[in-house]
């Protein structure tokens, strides 16, 4: 009886070790096993759950491999099961999109307006509510600003464009982006979405700031004006 509740007690403890050293030295003190621990939580019977994070990343063919595990390899791990897979791969997927926003924060979008679709989509894409969001660009086509400045109902947001012109020329802007999202799915501009794009770039014409585009993002697609050769010259 003894050996079974200390073997027991051993295992709760080794389970428990990456949560305890974490909070008394902070997460990152831990060891890319013990980070893969915290994630599964526990194992499969008579197994430590660290001996699981390592078959994990033995599986992916090492740790900085783990982003391209697929869900059918997750679940030929023996102790991971099919939500254990899910949950891992929505972690990862977390990950991604991160990683992919902050490459963009560096990039020159000057260049190619459209690199600002997942960065846009990120932030907007999702919501369940219209939002207008602007992005405002240095000469070096890197974002040195990027907010949403208007929550709208039903399919238009009321934009100001003095507002986004006066935020630009305050921060001697040189590229705007402007985008916002369509909660139905349906991307397609609206009048309105075409008034208010020739409204703002009239307006960054007159100021001497280059108007990149308008993007109207969904969870899944997206609209570019200057891809549909809708915006002025």
């Amino acid at each position: 009886m003894f050996h079974v509740s200390y073997g027991v007690l051993l295992r709760k403890m080794n389970e428990l070790l990456p949560r305890e050293k974490a909070l008394n030295y902070g997460i990152t003190s831990l060891s890319n096993d013990e980070l893969l621990a915290l994630i599964l939580k526990s194992a499969y019977h008579n197994s430590n759950v660290l001996t699981l994070s390592n078959d994990l990343i033995k599986k992916a063919g090492g740790f900085n491999n783990l982003l391209s595990l697929s869900y059918d390899e997750l679940v030929e791990i023996k102790g991971i099961k099919k939500a254990k897979a899910l949950e891992i791969l929505a972690i990862l997927e977390i990950f991604k999109r991160l990683s992919k926003v902050e490459t963009i924060k560096d990039s020159d979008c000057s260049i190619n307006p459209l690199m600002l679709v997942d960065y846009i989509r990120f932030n907007i894409g999702f919501k369940d509510q219209e939002e207008f969001f602007l992005v405002l660009l240095n000469n070096k086509g890197k974002i040195i600003k990027a907010e949403s400045m208007y929550r709208g109902t039903g399919e238009s947001s009321m934009v100001a464009v003095s507002e986004i012109l006066r935020k630009a020329l305050l921060l001697k802007t040189k590229y705007v982006v402007v985008a916002h999202n369509h909660p139905s799915g349906n991307i397609n501009p609206s009048d309105a979405d075409k008034r208010i794009t020739k409204a703002i770039f009239d307006g960054c014409r007159q100021v001497g700031i280059i108007f990149l585009d308008h993007l109207i993002v969904s969870t899944d697609s997206y609209f570019s004006f200057k891809s549909q050769g809708l915006l002025l010259k």
